[in-house]
This record gives structure tokens, sequence and C-alpha cells, in this order.
């Protein structure tokens, strides 16, 4: 099977997007297909050139260069492949994230031959009732492009997929019919002993500075944070971070909370946090390479995620997470429902505050596969299948 992924950006380590059609497209490869990848509105590609190397091609924005445009329309009939698939975010392909009208432009240009396939990464705004007055009326205008996307008369794709349960709930209330695809971690995901992992974490805290002195491992209860620190008026870190305190407190244990890898808009509510509850220990172990950072997030005992519960699906970093069997923590629980709850399919998605404050007591390994392997195998079966 001949596969065409196309998304908005593949410059690596800028457009998580991108790094995930990568490894999706190289899962799908070592299945035993044939694939390629393209982006179509790449801000790092060239100005007004193609750039193309290895089974990948990147322009800088085919929607707005008539000459980009036939470029990519002369790639994929060179390749002539058997399914395309758009990994699709709003704002990936137009700066305000509308531009229905790309959709059936876009398909216009595809080989006649060639199925349709969309993940919708994001849809439209969502800013709620406490939002700013602007993203709500965005979100509107976002609505009925977004949805083209997916419908008869836009991009019309033979299939649909997303990977959070609202997504696919706005989706079908718009007249779109998605299947759920989980997302895998963009980390490669190996084992490794608690113990060993901890006594790395512990060596990397204190190389980077030489003041940081954590307590006795015996002693810790390790909460970790990895990823973009998200904001709202639902959560607040510092009040997290105090509840956890008081909970390793009753048993005889102190909080040590670690930001893992680059901190995204994480200092400002890191360090007040720190401030504000300093009896708990906080650290941070600067950027890390792919391998060191997987081990020493093996390191923690649970860790916490400030993406929204009910996206929470959507995000590769809470896949890593889950991927080494650690609990994720939800503080921001918000609207997830009982029933939700039951329709998880992951017992260690844990919404806050935890049933009688009582933290897991070990691993909790996901029913699901998160490997990149797991999901190109699910996706070329739908391919299979027509759908």
């Amino acid at each position: 099977m001949r596969i065409a992924f196309l998304c908005s950006g593949l410059e690596p380590g800028a457009d998580g997007v991108g790094d995930y059609t990568r490894s999706l497209a190289a899962a799908c490869t070592a299945l035993g297909h044939e694939t390629r990848i393209a982006a179509l509105r790449d801000p790092k590609a060239p100005a007004r050139a193609f750039s193309s190397s290895g089974g990948e091609a990147r322009w800088n924005d085919i929607f707005r260069r008539p000459g980009e445009e036939r470029a990519f329309a002369a790639w994929l009939r060179d390749f002539q492949p058997d399914w395309v698939s758009v990994q699709y975010t709003p704002f990936g392909f137009h700066p305000r994230g509308l531009g229905g009208a790309r959709a059936q432009r876009l398909r216009s240009l595809l080989p006649e031959t060639a199925k349709r396939h969309i993940m919708y990464h994001e849809i439209w705004l969502q800013p709620g009732l406490h939002g700013r007055l602007r993203h709500r009326v965005l979100g509107k205008l976002q609505r009925p492009a977004v949805l083209a996307w997916g419908n008869k008369t836009g991009f019309a794709p033979s299939l649909v997929h997303t990977q959070a349960r609202l997504h696919k709930l706005r989706l079908s209330r718009g007249g779109v019919e998605a299947d759920l695809l989980p997302i895998f971690s963009n980390l490669p995901i190996t084992l490794c002993e608690p113990k060993r992992a901890r006594a790395m974490l512990l060596e990397t805290l204190r190389s980077r500075e030489s003041n940081v002195h954590p307590p006795d491992d015996v002693d810790c209860l390790w909460i970790g944070h990895f990823g973009t620190m998200q904001t709202g008026l639902d959560w607040d870190l510092t009040v997290f971070a105090r509840e956890i305190t008081q909970i390793a407190k009753r048993t005889g244990r102190r909080a040590c909370f670690v930001a893992l890898g680059r901190m995204l808009h994480n200092e400002t509510a890191w360090a007040a946090a720190a401030a504000a509850v300093p009896e708990a220990f906080f650290a941070a172990t600067g950027p890390l390479d792919a391998k060191p950072l997987v081990q020493v997030m093996q390191a923690c005992n649970v860790a916490f995620s400030s993406t929204p519960a009910d996206i929470v699906e959507k995000s590769s970093a809470n896949a890593a997470w889950r991927a080494l069997k650690i609990p994720l923590l939800l503080p921001r629980a918000g609207a997830i429902s009982a029933s939700s709850l039951e329709a998880w399919p992951d017992p260690g998605l844990l919404p806050w505050p935890l049933p009688g404050g009582l933290m897991p007591s070990g691993r909790i390994a996901p029913k699901l596969d998160l490997s990149a392997q797991a999901v190109a195998e699910t996706l070329v079966t739908a391919f299979k299948n027509g759908r």
C-alpha cells in the first residue's frame, strides 16, 4: 500500500504534529508499506523553493503560491498513493484556523484513485463562557471551516479519525462521524528499574545546579511534569502542589516536584508554587535528549498533566507517561462525569482529587498499546477495510 501523509510543518522538534506524522509514517514503513510525507504550510521551508529529501517534501505555502501548488500536485502524481492522510490542525492549514474552501481545493489536487483520510489533531477553539470574546467569536467562525475537512462537500474523506472523545462528540454534532485513534508517545519508550532511574535523576539534578540538594530518595514522593504548562481559571499549580504536599506528609514523605525536559511556559507558575509551598522540593532537569529523558521520567511515582481532562487523550506527553505505566493525575478534571470515566480505556488516568486522598501505590499499565507500531497497525487495518 502507498500512503501519502500530509501535514502543515515538518521542522524536527518545532512542530509536534510534524514529529508525530514522521513517526507514524516510519511505523507504517516498518509494516511493509511505502510512505511519503509532505508539509504544505511549513514556515521553515525555503521560501519559494521546493525542498525534498528522503521521501519528505516541504513547501512554504501551497495555498498561496501557485508554483508550489503545481509542484505538490506533480509530487502526488509521481507517487500515485492509494491513501492520502491529512494530519490536520486548524491553525496549521490557515493562519486564523479558517480556510474551509482549502479543503475542497486540496481534494481537487489529489489523484482520483486515491482514498482520503483525515486525522483531526485539533478542532475549532472552545474557550468557554469565561474565554475572551475574540476567541469565542473566532471559534464560531472556525467551526464550519474545520467541519469542511471532514464532510462530504469539502475534503470528503472516506475515513475520519480523532484522538479525544470530546473532539469525536463535537465533530459528530457537526455531522462528521470520526473513529478514535490513540496518540502515541513521540519519545522512544524503554523501561528501566525505578531505583536506577532515580539515581539518574538525582545525578542529573546535581550536575545541573551545584546548590541543588535533593532529599533522601526513600522519603520522597516524586511528582513529575513534562511538556507545556497550561493555565486556566479552573486550576492553580500552587493549590495543587499544596494538596499533594499534605497527602505526602500524612504518609511520612516529602513531596518532590520535578519538571522534566524543556520548561515550556512553565517557569513563572513553577517558581510561584515553589515559593508558596516551601516544605516541598521543586527542581527542573533542563533540556534532555530523548533517551535520558525517558529514563529519568521513570524515577517518578506519579505524574500530573495540566491538559484539561476531557482532552487529555490528545497529548503525546501524556501518552509517554502512560506508556511508561506511570499514573497520571489530572487536576483539571472539571466537567468530566462518572460515565465519561467509565468509558476511558486507561485506568491510569486519575482525575483530581483522588478518592480518599490515596495516592496510587505502584505502576498502572494502560489497557491500550500506546506505541507507534500499534497505532500504525490500527490505521493500516482501517485503510485495508476501506474505512
